[in-house]
Order: C-alpha cells, then structure tokens, then sequence
C-alpha cells in the first residue's frame, strides 16, 4: 500500500483529486488531503501522515505557493513530490524546480495509479507515460499516453477524502461532470494547446454515458440529502441524441434541479426544452464580450449578436435563468467596447452578470497576440501576481477604467440608469470602495446562480475570499 497526500490552500473540493482518490483507494492506496496556507504548518501534518506521495493540484497563479510549499515539504520527509494538473501540463520545465520531482501532464488517473503501484512493490516508475522525472539533476521525458475513451470505467469520484475530514466542505450542491473535452477554439482557452498534446491519442471529446452519470447521482442522493447538481462540464451536451435520453431518464428517476455550462451555438428552442423538462434551473454561457469584431477576430468567438439575443430569449421563454461569463481589458479594446459589453447583457436580461478582467495565460493565441502587440505588462510570465478581478496586465490608456468597471459591472448591468454617474466613477482612482462593492455583488450572484444555501455561500465566502481575491500568489 502507498499513502498519498494532496495539498492544496483553497477550501474547495477538486474534482480531480477526488477522481484520482477513488482510483487509488480502489487498489488499496491510502490518500489524504492537506488544505492550508501556512507552509510550515502543512509540511508538519504532512510529515505526520508520512506518505510516500505527495501531489499538487497546479493551476497557473497558485504554482508559486505550491511551489513554495513543496518546498517546506521537501525539508521535513522524503516523499516524492509530484505536481499536476494544468501548470505542469503546459509549462512542464517547472520539473527542474528544486521541489519537484515529477510533474504528470493530462489525464492523472493512470500516471499516479502506476506511480504509486511501483512504490508499493518497490519497483522502477521512471518511465511512466505521462510523467517527467527529476533524477540525479537529469530530466526523464515520457509521452502522454491515449485518453480514457471510456469514461464508465473509472470510479466515482472519492468525496469522501474531503469530507471525512474537513466536514464543513460538505455541501447541499454536488459537483459532477458528465465528460472531457471541448471541440472549441477560444483564443483564451488552453484547450487547443491541450489536444495538440494528445494528438493521435484518441478522441479528445467524451461523454459517460447517462446510465453512468445518473448512476452517480443516485449513489450521492442516497448517503445524504442533495438539493441540486452543477454539472461542471466546459459545455454540458454538444450531442442533441445525448441530452435527449438524459432529460428522459432524469426527469423520471429524479425530482432535482440542476444547473450547467453551454455554449451559445447549442441553443436551440428543442435544447431549451430538454432542459427544462429535466429540471435545469440555471445555465452558465460565455458572452466574453459586446463587441462582435472582438468576439471574431480576438477571442475566436464565431457567435453574432443575433444569435445570443435569440439564446437569452428562448431561456427567459422557458423561465431557465442564466449566468453570462464577460471578459473586460482585450487586446485592443476602448472603452466604448466595454460598454457593448454592459449593454448586451442588460438587453438580453441577464440574470447574474458575471465579469473578469482578461489575464493572457502564457501558452494561450490570446497571450501571443498580446505579445506581438506588446501589450503584455511585466510579470506575466511568472504568475507572481495573476488575478482576474484586480487589475489588467494587459497595457491600455484605459486600464484603470477596466479595472473599476469590472468591480461595477454587475451594477451597470442591472441598474442602466446609473451608467451615466458610473462612466464617471470608473476615471477615479481604483480603491477598496470598488472592491467592496464588487465582493457584494459577487456574492449575491453565486448566492442566485450556485442554488446554494445562504449559509453556505457565507461559509464558502469567509474561508475562500482573502485567498481567491485579496491574495494574488
């Protein structure tokens, strides 16, 4: 048996360590997870549970402080220090890091099986496809090997190892997926990047079939009560035979409302309606921007106005609310661009009008646009100071005014009649006024969208803010 530990700082439960949990625990491995900020305090209850293994979930903008971490780790126990996730997968030199030992890049599942397979039987691991090794200051390279065709194979995620420990992450919302892959080509997105890598590895788009995934739901229903599902796919159907034998069979085996993430070129009136009869009560989509030349030409976003307007109204028709993911700062926009953006979704009614700032992760078509525009502000490469929410790294005469209509977005969305006051207050400094305002519309946005409870929106709220939008590293 080898002991896995998982350390992360933000008090969520990763799909993807719960996935990698399960099929651990289903060949007898031992796992455990580690959330915390302080980096002494983790390594010393790391070191107690003395594993064998200990892994980082890695997205871009928290790869510092995993970094920083696994580097307290590596003083106190001899564990093998393995990072995962998106970082790794597409900046995988970050293995000559003192702290690192392995990197996996893509699909987890089977890289960390094997790994941790060898360690119980005390056998050679380096040449794990998926894997990069540092070995005695030499780096082994491995290719990826195929992708999980049949997604029915693998187990359902272990909830368990989250909360069996940290109860308070328990949640009347239970996140699932219902696939991997997304055919689009968004500018912004690492997605092309990501089939690149796995080209001639087997289809990139799959789906669990619905027994499977209805099967899922079941088993969660009967441990403990569940109020909804948010199917967190990066688009929940691309095929119409898929939703139609789900909204079928959900509908008759469960009175639970749900909510996921489409895009605006599956919208139909017979989708809408399969939804809808199914008990979907809320829907996600990316708008990402007003501007139908900055859709086209720098978000390769290829949906018109006409086709969002026609989306919004076939989802108030059949009483689905919505979400609308809107990005502010792109290469190349003005002003005037940024308030098409307010201005469409106050046209289409938006439920909960949701906005970021652009951050051009390194690797992305957007970023190498960016670069050879140069408007790439220092910093960016090394992550040290990412934020969606805080300022734009892209350099505009208008950066300041991005940055506060992004806090008041919501405002200028919901409330038009104060745009005129708002296209003034945006030319003032940025200041914790602006923050403030966005972290109360924030909130009440997750609170409507997310189904949750009050309770636990102001429980997810009060442990995760000072980490997800106060702190940048």
């Amino acid at each position: 048996m080898a002991k896995v530990a998982f350390v992360q700082n933000l008090d969520f439960e990763y799909l993807g360590v719960m996935y990698l949990s399960a099929v651990l625990k289903k060949y007898n491995h031992q796992t455990e997870v580690f959330i915390g900020s302080d980096a002494k305090k983790l390594a010393k209850e790391i070191k107690n549970y003395s594993p064998d293994l200990v892994g980082f979930p890695c997205t871009t903008g928290l790869h510092n402080w995993c970094l920083n971490v696994a580097q307290e780790i590596k003083k106190t126990i001899p564990a093998k220090i393995i990072f995962g996730g998106p970082h790794p997968t597409f900046f995988p030199e970050m293995i000559e890091h003192s702290a690192v030992d392995i990197i996996c890049r893509g699909e987890g599942e089977g890289a960390v099986l094997d790994i941790a397979n060898s360690i119980d039987k005390d056998e050679d691991y380096l040449q794990t496809l998926n894997c990069w090794f540092s070995v005695n200051g030499k780096v082994i390279k491995n290719d990826v090997r195929p992708l999980i065709q049949d997604l029915d194979k693998l187990p359902f995620p272990d909830r368990d190892v989250y909360e069996n420990k940290y109860s308070y992450l328990k949640s009347s919302q239970k996140i699932i997926i219902a696939g991997r892959g997304c055919p689009f080509n968004c500018s912004y997105c690492f997605n092309k990047a990501l089939r690149e890598i796995y080209l001639h590895k087997g289809a990139y788009v799959r789906r669990r079939s619905v027994d499977n995934t209805l099967k899922e739901i079941d088993s969660l229903k009967s441990k403990e009560n569940v109020r909804s599902i948010y199917f967190q796919d990066d688009t929940f159907f691309f095929n119409k035979d898929w939703l139609k034998e789900f909204s079928l069979e959900y509908r008759r085996k469960f009175n639970l409302t749900y909510i996921c993430l489409l895009r605006i070129e599956n919208i139909d009136e017979e989708t809408v309606k399969l939804l809808k009869d199914s008990h979907c009560k809320n829907v996600f989509f990316g708008l990402e921007s007003g501007s139908e030349e900055l859709r086209f030409k720098c978000l390769k976003r290829r949906i018109s106005d006409a086709q969002i307007i026609e989306a919004a109204r076939l989802l108030k028709k059949y009483k689905i609310k919505f979400r609308t993911y809107n990005m502010l700062g792109l290469p190349g926009e003005t002003i005037e661009d940024a308030f098409k953006t307010v201005g469409i979704n106050t046209r289409i009614g938006t439920d909960y009008p949701w906005c970021s700032l652009l951050y051009p992760f390194p690797g992305t078509e957007i970023c190498s646009l960016a670069r050879e525009q140069n408007l790439i502000s220092d910093g960016l490469d090394s992550g040290a100071h990412i934020s969606f929410f805080k300022s734009s790294v892209i350099k505009s005469k208008y950066q300041n005014e991005f940055a506060n209509l992004q806090k008041l977005f919501f405002f200028a969305v919901k409330f038009p009649q104060l745009n005129r006051i708002i296209k003034k207050l945006i030319r003032v400094r940025p200041n914790f006024m602006f923050d403030l305002l966005f972290l109360v519309s924030y909130a009440w946005c997750y609170f409507g969208s997310e189904n949750l409870t009050l309770r636990e929106v102001i429980n997810k709220g009060l442990r995760n803010v000072s980490k997800f939008y106060f702190k940048s590293d």
